[in-house]
């Protein structure tokens, strides 16, 4: 939309690999949120839980992984 400009240094991979970490806070509200609104059945708490820790952990690496191909392009470049 053009509505402003990245600060200098930082690139489009920057900053999808930034987008990209904050997954993991997203999952982790929903974790906190599973803990305090408790479900009746354990299994069903179980998976919830289990889906949450996996995105976390998903958006982790994916992140990392962008980030890392983004400043590697970069010192790569200089």
């Amino acid at each position: 939309m053009k509505l402003t400009h990245m600060p200098p240094g930082m690139t489009c991979g920057a900053l999808y690999g930034t987008v990209a970490l904050r997954g993991i806070g997203f999952t982790m509200s929903l974790f906190i949120g599973s803990l305090v609104f408790k479900e009746t059945s354990v299994n069903l708490l179980f998976d919830e839980r289990l889906g949450i820790i996996l995105g976390s952990l998903l958006s982790g690496i994916i992140g990392y992984l962008i980030l890392h191909a983004s400043f590697a392009s970069k010192e790569s470049a200089s």
